[in-house]
């Protein structure tokens, strides 16, 4: 959606100054149309940030810019000052709080904002430093509805009005259930999300605007994402024309290529390649693909080089490791959790020295809770996330497929096995 509604408030890093910005974030939240307990939430993750930085900045001249920006279905919230002061190890799920150490009890507010926040991201930049945090818009409960119904009329692409998009969803839920993603759950929201423009459907309905099939994907920079096809109808062709339409929607964008995660049965044949080898992973180039920069450690450089002969993409890949410089004392890392299929996604926010022993401890946490499955999305265009992999490496992790385009660069997935890991 572009022209996204967006407010900024610059104010100094002082005490004195917390209601001014929790109140921008409560107003702005409720002009968005939050709820009261996801305006609470991005409330106090903002206050705990300028609590922290107020404490450890003296001088009064510090300046935190505040940024609120409406997603439709989410809102986020950006902090942005001019430090590196701010401890990310305590956005790790591993992190804990002990009665006898301070520096934890000093830090247990921003654990508390991590926690709360759906999604949390750290970058710096210069001498500036920024952290966001995301809070999905709750939706009402799932209505009750038919998962198929018999068709009447002939098979058509329809265009995706905000009703018919919600009996897509809900039929999806009902039908698929846990195989398919969570947010079908909340039909009004996935009409948010395609609405918002971050993501595309394409429906095939009967002569009565009855759903017999359909697809979703996340729209990108360079790459779209897609969930499905999902199948309402024994007609063959359902599923064919679904496929059709979002190739011919994604046609008119400035996206390279598609990745299907997690197909369903009904993919038709002849349009995807395999990224993955068991098939869980499908891909096709969109458009002609010129070629980037892919940073990687020596010991996934050669994984990579031949995986982009296989898939005959142009990549220049530079050899990264460390040669002694200073690196960050700590590590962060984001953790996208499936509990009914059993699988975990890592994903870094902060590359540190401690990587090696902070991803030990996520692993242990992680298996403890009975994840089968757990996964690390290294991103190859992003430099430091490259000098992660000799941690990574020890941990277990081990190349499974490259998704390209899937960061600001390709995406290295690294699966992790359990009887190798240290």
């Amino acid at each position: 959606m572009s022209g996204r509604q967006a407010v900024e408030l610059t104010l100094p890093i002082q005490a004195e100054f917390l209601p001014v910005a929790t109140a921008c974030v409560e107003q702005t939240a409720q002009a968005y149309g939050m709820g009261r307990v996801e305006t609470m939430h991005l409330m106090l993750a903002v206050e705990e940030v300028l609590s922290f930085l107020a404490a450890r900045l003296s001088g009064g001249h510090h300046l935190l810019k505040l940024h609120c920006r409406n997603g439709r279905y989410y809102m986020e919230v950006v902090c942005r000052f001019p430090s590196n002061v701010l401890p990310v190890g305590a956005f790790n799920i591993t992190s804990t709080v002990s009665a006898d150490d301070e520096q934890s009890l000093a830090e247990m507010g921003l654990l508390l904002a991590a926690r709360t926040a759906d999604h949390l991201a750290v970058s710096a930049k210069n001498d500036d430093m920024e952290i966001r945090f995301v809070k999905n818009r709750q939706y009402p409960a799932l209505p009750t509805i038919p998962a198929s119904v018999a068709m009447q009329g002939s098979l058509r692409i329809a265009e995706p009005a905000p009703e018919l998009i919600k009996q897509f969803a809900a039929r999806v839920a009902g039908k698929y259930e846990r195989q398919a993603p969570a947010y079908f759950q909340s039909p009004g929201k996935v009409a948010d999300m395609v609405a918002s423009g971050d993501y595309g459907v394409s429906l095939v309905t009967d002569g009565k605007n009855n759903i017999m099939a359909g697809i979703f994907w996340r729209n990108g920079k360079q790459m779209a994402e897609a969930a499905g096809p999902y199948v309402f109808c024994a007609e063959a062709d359902a599923a064919v024309q679904a496929v059709e339409g979002c190739l011919q929607k994604l046609a008119r964008t400035s996206v390279l290529c598609l990745v299907v995660q997690q197909p369903t049965p009904d993919m038709p044949a002849g349009y995807f390649e395999p990224l993955a080898q068991d098939g869980s992973v499908l891909y096709r180039q969109l458009a002609e693909d010129n070629g980037t920069l892919v940073y990687a450690h020596p010991i996934f450089a050669d994984y990579l080089t031949d995986g982009y002969r296989n898939l005959f993409l142009p990549r220049d890949i530079r050899r990264v490791e460390n040669q002694g410089e200073k690196q960050s004392l700590h590590s962060a890392f984001a953790v996208r959790m499936d509990r009914p299929a059993g699988r975990v996604v890592m994903e870094s926010i902060w590359a540190g020295e401690d990587a090696l022993a902070v991803v030990g401890q996520h692993i242990q946490a992680l298996r403890q809770e009975g994840f089968r499955e757990i996964c690390f999305h290294l991103d190859t265009g992003v430099p430091e996330q490259a000098l992660l992999s000799p941690a990574l490496s020890v941990n277990g992790f081990k190349p499974a497929w490259i998704v390209p385009w899937g960061g600001e660069g390709d995406i290295l997935v690294l699966a992790h096995r359990e009887e190798e890991s240290c």
